[in-house]
């Protein structure tokens, strides 16, 4: 795999189909598109952080510098605010026809267009969407020397996914980009505590007291389902730098 090298910061823009991504979550893990449209910031840090060294080598920083979001206000109203709380400039793409057609590809094509000749000179373009209609958007920044970065969820068309310089794996973003804040959600809410009898003398001391449920071991699913039971080992973390992606391929 080539790595790119003689970076110090990578400058990034970010471009989000907001409805393409969410109705995917929605359809496969509904809390996992919560936590997409409800706390952004959150898989943006992961993004802003995810492979680095892979990539671009040691000691290299990537910069989000500008971050769209393009949604159907008339679906998507609650999850607005959160992004631009996050630092997004959130464009409104209501239907244009009766079959609920928006005009997402169009206003994030020539944003794309636009930051081609932007006074800061964006080193990569970052794409979450699955739609292969932005194939010749990426091909055109290939041309411009441009790298790609794409989140394809669902089916991604072969094309597509040639066309960008590498692409993040969907089981990779839900379970780590969008994992902490399930997590987080698990540990703000208080453990219950089995009720269990008064000690008498014959019973062990070992048993008043229970080992402390961890701050971040938990899997939701796990923690949801039965919380009075005992805390399963934690799963080792994946470590996102352990494999990098080959242009093209899913990492």
């Amino acid at each position: 795999m080539a790595r790119f090298t003689g970076f110090d910061e990578v400058f990034s823009a970010l471009y989000v189909d907001f409805d393409n991504i969410y109705t995917r979550f929605l359809e496969i893990d509904p809390e996992a598109a919560r936590a997409f449209g409800s706390v952004p910031y959150r898989w943006v840090r992961w993004i802003e952080n995810h492979a680095l060294r892979i990539l671009y080598g040691e000691g290299v920083r990537r910069r989000i510098l500008k971050r769209m979001c393009y949604l159907n206000p008339q679906r998507y109203q609650e999850y607005r605010n959160p992004f631009i709380r996050s630092a997004f400039q959130v464009v409104d793409c209501p239907p244009l026809t009766t079959r609920g057609k928006t005009s997402t590809d169009i206003h994030l094509v020539m944003d794309c267009m636009d930051d081609l000749s932007h006074s800061t000179h964006f080193d990569e373009f970052i794409i979450l969407s699955g739609d292969a209609d932005f194939t010749p958007l990426l091909i055109r920044l290939q041309e411009h020397a441009r790298r790609t970065l794409v989140l394809s969820v669902g089916y991604s068309s072969p094309a597509y996914t040639a066309a960008a310089s590498w692409r993040i794996r969907e089981d990779w973003f839900l379970q780590q980009a969008l994992r902490d804040e399930r997590t987080d959600d698990v540990d703000d809410q208080p453990v219950p505590v089995p009720h269990t009898p008064p000690l008498t003398a014959s019973a062990p001391a070992a048993s008043a007291s229970s080992a402390p449920v961890s701050a971040i071991t938990p899997t939701p699913s796990a923690a949801r389902g039965h919380q009075a039971a005992p805390a399963a080992p934690a799963a080792p973390a994946i470590d996102e730098e352990d494999e990098g992606p080959s242009p093209g391929n899913a990492w």
